[in-house]
Order: structure tokens, then C-alpha cells, then sequence
């Protein structure tokens, strides 16, 4: 090694010290603390070839500058010492390891042409699948808003049919429980198609399991009709309503449903009580 090229990295060495103390001021994982100094010999490399030989030697000159400034201005206790002599000896076997095996053992460290085509053709493939991923991901978005929107458009239809079919039974005095009552069937069969149900009730009267029936879907043994399971829903919420202290929380009063079916029934209800005010 001449003495211009040991110069050179010693120099070298000041901006791979600015790095290092830029990433660990900002508290950015210490696995930078070892992957950038071997970023960094294989870019000088690259850019400077004359002083590729022992170009691992920037990264003890830095550890040694950065062991000599800590020791005498920073470092005071016993177990910050030891912490940074077994991070300098990682980073040092590291560097070594990677001028042998990547730097030495080729002319140049830049990649051929070849290499880069396959380099190239790797980020395309990469950036495929991205691109796919966030389109599939945008189109799961909209779909699901567009079945939200669809329902939504539907609620004043479906609530129309069902209040002429059904208004005889659902009548409480409480229009709360009408409402809500209208609300959970409407959102029944938005969700399960009367086909849908008559087959699943099928299969549970042949099996004789427990099965959802009627257009409320009631877990029975036995079968249920559409206005026996009104009849059984409508008597619940009568009596979980006048027990209710907060008339406003009806997500108490349908705690069968998980979170996000709770929602989509109470905004089925709103749109029934809105409606319902025109």
C-alpha cells in the first residue's frame, strides 16, 4: 500500500464518522452502525480502485479516532466501554470479512453489464408485485365501499318492503325497538340471501344441529319461521331497551354481534330513523 493510498483512507475515515454519528443522534437502529461502514468500502472501492487494497482499514482508522474521542470526552463508565469494544469488533470482522469475500477477489467492484441487466429485471419483478399488491389493496377498499354504499342505497327500499310485510308483528310501543328490530333484519338478509338460509336451514334439520333460522337468523334445534324469529327478537330487545339506563347506548341491547356488525346495524337504524322523519 503506497503512502498516498493510506492517507487517502485515513481522510476517508472523517466522513464515515459524520454518518455514523448522523444515524446514532437520530436513534436509528444499530444494525446501521454495522451495515453502513461496509456500504461505505464498497462505494469508495467502487469510485476510487487505487486504494481498494486493505480498503477495510478506513473503518478500523474510524473505530480507532472514535475509540481515542469517546474514551477521553464521553465514555465513563465500565459498561459503555465494554458495549463499544464488542460493536467495534463486530464492525471490524464485518468489513474484513466482506473486502475478502466481495472486494479483493474482483477487479472492480462495480457490477458488469450482466450483472446489472439481472439486477435490473430483480427490481422490475420487485416493483411488479408492489404495484399488484397496492392495487389489489385499493380495489379490496373500494369494493368494500361500494358494498357499504349498497347497502346504504338499499336500506329505505328493504325497510319499506319488510314494514309493509311486517308491521302487524313488529309492533312495540317503543319505536326505538321497531326500528332496531327492522335495523337487524334488514342487515340479516343484506348478509345471508333467502337462498342462502334455506339451504343452511336444510342441512340443519337433516343433521339435527343447532342452525340459524328464520329471516332474524335465531340459533335453534328446531325450525323457526320468519315471524317466529321476529317475535323472539322483538320480545329480547323489549326487555333489554327498559332495562337500558342510557336509552342512547344501543350497542348494549345487541351485544350478540361483534364490533364491526354492531356498527353496520346501527347505521341501518339511523338511516331507518332518518328516513322515518321525512
Amino acid at each position: 500500500m503506497t503512502l498516498i493510498a493510506l492517507v487517502s483512507q485515513v481522510l476517508l475515515t472523517i466522513p464515515l464518522t459524520i454518518i455514523l454519528n448522523y444515524f446514532k443522534n437520530k436513534n436509528y437502529s444499530k444494525l446501521n452502525q454495522f451495515l453502513i461502514p461496509i456500504v461505505y468500502i464498497i462505494i469508495i472501492s467502487a469510485l476510487i480502485p487505487s486504494i481498494k487494497n486493505n480498503v477495510y482499514l478506513i473503518v478500523v482508522f474510524e473505530i480507532f479516532i472514535r475509540n481515542f474521542y469517546i474514551t477521553n470526552i464521553t465514555l465513563e463508565n465500565k459498561e459503555n466501554s465494554i458495549s463499544f469494544i464488542i460493536d467495534s469488533i463486530i464492525s471490524i470482522t464485518l468489513s474484513i470479512f466482506t473486502y475478502n469475500y466481495f472486494i479483493s477477489n474482483v477487479e472492480s467492484v462495480i457490477p458488469d453489464p450482466e450483472t446489472i441487466k439481472s439486477i435490473i429485471w430483480f427490481l422490475i419483478i420487485i416493483y411488479i408485485l408492489n404495484v399488484y399488491k397496492i392495487t389489489t389493496k385499493d380495489k379490496q377498499v373500494v369494493i368494500a365501499e361500494k358494498k357499504k354504499e349498497y347497502k346504504k342505497e338499499n336500506v329505505v327500499m328493504q325497510y319499506a318492503k319488510y314494514k309493509n310485510k311486517y308491521s302487524s308483528i313488529i309492533n312495540s310501543k317503543t319505536n326505538t325497538v321497531n326500528n332496531l328490530t327492522y335495523a337487524i333484519m334488514i342487515y340479516e338478509s343484506l348478509n345471508t340471501p333467502v337462498f342462502n338460509r334455506k339451504i343452511e336451514e336444510y342441512i340443519g334439520a337433516v343433521s339435527k344441529t343447532e342452525t340459524k333460522y328464520g329471516i332474524m337468523r335465531i340459533k335453534s334445534y328446531n325450525h323457526l319461521t320468519d315471524e317466529e324469529s321476529i317475535k323472539i327478537v322483538l320480545e329480547k330487545l323489549e326487555q333489554d331497551y327498559k332495562s337500558l339506563k342510557d336509552k342512547k347506548a344501543l350497542n348494549k341491547i345487541i351485544n350478540s354481534y361483534n364490533d364491526i356488525e354492531k356498527e353496520d346495524i346501527l347505521t341501518i337504524y339511523n338511516q331507518i330513523v332518518e328516513f322515518s322523519k321525512k
